[in-house]
């Protein structure tokens, strides 16, 4: 009867023993959960604090100038908001305003002599408000916060340290950033638990590292100077007329490569891509001028002739002299004076609101056609001239030499004109052999002065 009960006995104490440690392997267990769970918080926020500081840096470049009108005196500091670095695409758009700690994040910039050292910032990336950050985790966090990193610990709530550097916190107290009512710092117990970062910025050329700045930088314009052939790549290969709106819809002003043609092109006002220029490469021949890779309206120069030609899509055509020196003009060819060394021809008609003068002969291969007087200083040799009303001249030499009773006013085929001519017509005048006068009469035969076949 004893025995089994001191077995029970037994059962009982060790039952006991496992649950105590089960309870201390679950305490153990909580405790090391509460670590990482503090690991993973510090981590975070020492990368939101090297996020900032880097905006911050990026901030500094940009305004250089303005910052130091904002700072004239070693007492002006400058806060800089999360906003402020948020609205300069410093920071993405979505940037919380707190750090893991749900605490706000500052930058205050001060130019500690503006007289001796113009342009050269002290500038710290501070934290306040929210959970302050224990003292045995509040090292480890800052050392992974990025460059000059640092923190304000519960035993020097005066003082910002980092790893090589310490600094007095007096110069920034009592400022607050924008939106944010208390100061950011105060030099008691409220900044202990919070992470500081110090930038040291000398100016233009501290952060002169072999990149291509975007940005105007003052005092370093080699920052924005390429030294090297530029490569286009990927999205900024594209094709002429494609599409260069951005994301917003806007075109903005932009360079790309085409793709097959491998020419400059720009984003015009109308959003595509075109042609910056339409003249190309000179050549130096006529035959030089390519097909391949050519678009419709480029341009090039032919050396050896001295003349430009624009392709049409299909072939090189003229934009003034053709390759033969030959000027076509489907239009109109509008000229103050033309001078031609050699003939002037046209195959329609050539009409002047003017005169028409020439220092020689004027000659037609049909008729002239005057509409009022022919002024003409000596000879005027013609087959024959009409009159449809009368004529006037000081004399007259007849050279037509026929007899009396001889036939006129009769018609005969003229192989210069193509066609029958009335020969000799009615009232016609010639002389007969002895240089008397002989009229053609109603009767078709010429006859004297007097009427009859004989002069007397």
């Amino acid at each position: 009867m004893t025995a089994p009960r001191r077995q029970s006995g037994v059962g009982m104490l060790e039952l006991l023993a496992a649950l105590a440690v089960g309870a201390v392997l679950l305490l153990g267990l909580t405790g090391m959960s509460d670590n990482s769970l503090d690991e993973l918080r510090g981590q975070q926020a020492a990368y939101y604090q090297a996020q900032v500081v880097h905006a911050a840096e990026r901030y500094m470049q940009a305004h250089h100038d303005e910052i130091k009108a904002a700072t004239p005196t070693a007492a002006a500091v400058l806060a800089v908001s999360l906003e402020q670095l948020r609205a300069g695409h410093f920071l993405p758009a979505g940037f919380t305003d707190l750090n893991a700690y749900q605490q706000g994040t500052c930058v205050l910039v001060r130019q500690p002599d503006a007289t001796a050292a113009p342009g050269k910032f002290d500038a710290l990336v501070v934290t306040s408000g929210g959970k302050p950050i224990g003292d045995k985790d509040l090292a480890a966090v800052a050392l992974h916060a990025g460059t000059g990193s640092g923190f304000i610990s519960v035993r020097e709530p005066a003082f910002a340290r980092g790893a090589s550097w310490r600094m007095d916190t007096t110069p920034y107290r009592g400022i607050a950033c924008a939106g944010g009512a208390a100061p950011v710092l105060q030099g008691t117990a409220a900044d202990a638990g919070h992470l500081a970062s110090n930038l040291f910025y000398d100016g233009a050329g501290q952060l002169a590292a072999d990149f291509l700045y975007r940005g105007a930088v003052p005092g370093k314009p080699e920052l924005n100077r390429m030294n090297t052939a530029m490569r286009f790549g990927g999205a900024a290969l594209v094709a002429t007329g494609d599409s260069c709106l951005n994301a917003n819809g806007v075109a903005e002003p932009g360079l790309a490569m085409d793709a097959g043609t491998r020419t400059l092109l720009s984003c015009d006002t109308t959003g595509h891509w075109n042609l910056a220029s339409s003249w190309k490469a000179p050549v130096e021949a006529w035959g030089d001028l390519p097909l391949a890779g050519s678009v419709r309206g480029d341009v090039r120069m032919v050396m050896n002739l001295s003349r430009a030609f624009t392709f049409d899509g299909a072939v090189w055509a003229p934009l003034a002299l053709d390759k033969d020196g030959n000027l076509d003009a489907p239009g109109e060819v509008k000229a103050r004076n033309v001078r031609a060394l050699q003939a002037i021809e046209s195959e329609g008609t050539i009409h002047a609101v003017a005169d028409i003068a020439s220092e020689r002969d004027l000659r037609a291969g049909r008729d002239l056609d005057v509409q009022r007087d022919a002024n003409v200083v000596r000879s005027v040799l013609a087959r024959r001239i009409e009159a449809s009303s009368w004529m006037a001249a000081p004399s007259i030499n007849l050279t037509s030499v026929k007899a009396a009773a001889g036939a006129c006013h009769y018609w005969e085929w003229s192989d210069l004109e193509g066609r029958s001519v009335l020969k000799f017509p009615a009232g016609t005048v010639v002389m007969d052999a002895d240089m008397r006068p002989l009229i053609c009469g109603q009767d078709h035969t010429f006859r004297y002065a007097n009427g009859n076949y004989t002069p007397n």
